[in-house]
């Protein structure tokens, strides 16, 4: 009898520890997320990019293959947004803050095209992997394609080292149509 007893009451609690709702269950452990390293983060970063960035980024050919240059410029192009107001914007002060001054540093940097380039002929410490913008505004270039440029260099360029600043979303329309204002104002410190 005690036989027919014990047997009976390991079978019902093991019928009462099988019937226990799902959320009284031990959870097994979550498996944790692997730590990606930089090698790795690289590699998906690469597979993520357009066809345009993958043939600039291939360090081994000169011309991109497979990819017809004036199509490219079209496609780069098409891409430009236009503020609502023009390509010339009207705060000047606005423009000249965003061009950056490098003795001020922080925010005031954010189009940062002293890292690259001279403006003010007072300002002495500045870039010169882009070409001097002493004088912008006498040169005659349309402010237009001073806009398309800052915008997305690879519009005029394809794979131009220019940073495309409107593209990627560091500068907004409006903020680059005021650079285009500095850079085009006579009275600028670019253009005395």
């Amino acid at each position: 009898m005690k036989k027919i007893f014990l047997a009976g009451a390991v079978a019902g609690l093991g019928l009462l520890v099988a019937c226990q709702p799902a959320a009284q269950q031990a959870e097994a452990p979550k498996a944790e997320k692997k730590k990606l390293s930089k090698a790795e983060k690289f590699k998906i970063a690469l597979s993520n990019q357009d066809k345009y960035q993958k043939a600039c980024s291939n360090p081994v050919q000169l011309v991109p293959e497979g990819i017809d240059i004036e199509t490219f410029k079209k496609d780069m192009l098409a891409t430009v947004k236009f503020p609502e107001g023009g390509v010339v914007g009207k705060n000047i002060a606005r423009g000249e803050k965003l061009f950056g001054d490098p003795k001020k540093g922080g925010k005031s940097r954010r189009g940062n095209c002293y890292a690259c380039h001279c403006g003010d002929p007072k300002i002495l410490a500045c870039g010169n992997i882009g070409p001097s913008l002493r004088g912008y505004a006498k040169r005659g270039i349309d402010p237009k394609d001073t806009y398309i440029r800052i915008y997305n260099a690879w519009a005029v360029n394809p794979c131009s080292v220019m940073p495309r600043l409107g593209y990627h979303g560091v500068l907004k329309p409006e903020e680059i149509a005021d650079i285009v204002a500095y850079m085009h104002d006579p009275n600028s410190p670019l253009n005395k």
